[in-house]
């Protein structure tokens, strides 16, 4: 009767606590929210910065476009790098997929000039992909990051119109098979 107590118990503690990856994933999202909503209650976006490279590319699919979101060559050392990718106005609510995000989610990321090692989380550039089935989109992008000792944080807004069908850049056809060679 003694054990069985304890097993009842134990049953008991165990459904009423949360386990830790269930808490750190409601303190991520809770953390992208904030993110999300701070894209949204922007008012001054940027088309270029003088910290870093930021480009898209543009693939066609078979029925739908890719875009990817290419942040390189950094000019000052960034450190713990978050990214959020919001496209149009899409309320949050609404969103059946999260946009593309790193550093809310994942593992910091640290882009620093000069300096590559990928296990050690400095990569060469850092690169966010999305798939829309609309011919022209806007994506509003923050990028935030501390600077060398972690005491400032930047942050900037950009704004990015994409038109998938524009002939001022020829869309790539996107080989499903292909491997992306470069590793990043």
């Amino acid at each position: 009767m003694f054990k069985k107590g304890w097993l009842v118990l134990l049953i008991l503690l165990s459904g009423c606590l949360e386990r830790p990856r269930d808490i750190a994933f409601e303190r991520a999202l809770t953390l992208y929210e904030s993110h999300y909503f701070s894209i949204l209650d922007n008012d001054r976006f940027l088309t270029f910065s003088n910290y870093f490279d930021i480009s898209i590319e543009k693939y066609e699919l078979s029925s739908q476009y890719r875009y990817d979101l290419i942040i390189d060559n950094p000019q000052v050392a960034m450190y713990d790098v978050v990214i959020v990718v919001v496209e149009g106005n899409q309320d949050f609510e609404t969103l059946e997929n999260l946009s593309p995000s790193i550093g809310v989610f994942d593992s910091t990321v640290n882009l620093v000039p000069n300096q590559v090692n990928i296990d050690k989380g400095f990569p060469k550039g850092i690169l966010l992909s999305g798939i829309s089935s609309n011919e022209t989109i806007q994506l509003k992008v923050m990028i935030s990051w501390k600077d060398y000792y972690k005491l400032k944080q930047i942050r900037e807004y950009f704004t990015i119109n994409i038109d998938f069908l524009a002939s001022d850049e020829p869309l790539e056809p996107l080989d499903p098979d292909e491997d992306n060679e470069d590793g990043e």
